[in-house]
């Protein structure tokens, strides 16, 4: 059997050669040379297995790959894949739950951190071989300990953050759709409180939650206006979850007091409305990508594409998309 795999981002040359050295027999690989459209389109119409991380895959793209069978997404977020389009094209889906929840959680932890501490601000000031000590102790810099934490989403992620966050001192309360049972609460030391109830305690706002309809723009101006004079909002989920427009009117104001960001809305050159707000501190979606996360997932991708191969239905479906998985496969 003669697959074909396509990675619909474009990758390094070497980590490209190294993981075809870690391909089954008979499965080869493609690679995009860029984001565009028409270079997917060329790479896509022999391919039967895409790979994607960040590149819509819906009725539009599926078009041009009128041989694919297994789309296999790289990370916990599935935003990007259109469940109903796989579905109706018979295309099976699958992602990697969980492999970057330890990460992102210190990704996390460093944002509050950096922010609290005015790092952004201290570091630029140095660098630029300034040293102003005075004003920033003057502006004041905060501590993490004491502080009151409140997680918006208490999946494999939020779980991650408040584990981390025991040994500094912090209290910890949680909002999700489901309540978490109370032999992980006592783990966790942490607590339900109702969305509207968390704003209003937390001296610390962080974001955990997939993007779907319902959480989009979840947090915006009613939002904001709960919180505390002074919050700090970090959020590593995704930007389309946060009304950056009420955000950035909210630091301007002074009401937000910080904000630590590895998402936005636009993630491209020109895209960070926040680069002229000294109290919001930006990185470019690298939550996620340390070494190890990206291993983790790459060896869940080499298990689904080692079952593709022998007809059995890929680990971890996509929700939404497990019946036609199973369909797909056989």
């Amino acid at each position: 059997m003669n697959v074909r795999l396509l990675l619909t981002d474009p990758i390094p040359r070497a980590f490209a050669d190294r993981l075809r050295s870690m391909l089954p027999a008979g499965v080869s690989l493609d690679v995009v040379s860029d984001d565009s459209e028409a270079e997917f389109a060329r790479c896509a119409q022999d391919a039967d297995v895409l790979v994607v991380a960040h590149r819509h895959i819906g009725a539009h793209e599926l078009a041009f790959a009128p041989n694919v069978k297994l789309v296999h997404k790289l990370g916990a977020g599935y935003d990007n894949l259109d469940t109903t389009a796989l579905r109706e094209r018979g295309v099976a889906a699958a992602y990697t739950p969980g492999v970057n929840a330890g990460a992102v959680a210190e990704h996390t932890i460093m944002l509050m951190l950096a922010v609290v501490k005015r790092l952004a601000e201290a570091e630029s000031a140095t660098r630029a071989n300034r040293w102003p000590d005075r004003q920033l102790i003057d502006a004041g810099i905060g501590e993490l300990a004491g502080a009151s934490v409140g997680l918006i989403g208490f999946g494999a992620t939020g779980r991650a953050v408040a584990e981390r966050l025991i040994g500094f001192g912090v209290e910890v309360r949680y909002t999700a759709t489901h309540r978490a049972d109370s032999e992980v609460e006592s783990r966790l030391r942490a607590s339900y409180l109702p969305l509207d109830e968390l704003l209003g305690w937390s001296s610390i706002v962080s974001v955990h939650v997939a993007l779907t309809e319902q959480t989009r723009r979840l947090i915006g101006a009613p939002q904001f206006a709960r919180m505390r004079p002074g919050v700090i909002l970090i959020n590593t989920s995704r930007g389309e979850v946060v009304d950056e427009s009420a955000l950035l009117q909210a630091l301007e104001r002074g009401h937000v007091g910080g904000a630590g960001l590895d998402v936005l809305e636009h993630e491209a050159p020109g895209g960070n409305p926040f680069a002229a707000q000294p109290r919001a501190i930006v990185t470019p979606h690298i939550a996620g990508a340390s070494r190890g996360s990206v291993a983790r997932g790459m060896q869940i991708m080499l298990t689904n594409i080692g079952r593709f191969v022998q007809g059995q239905p890929p680990i971890h479906p996509v929700p939404g998309t497990e019946q036609q998985t199973l369909h797909s496969a056989h």
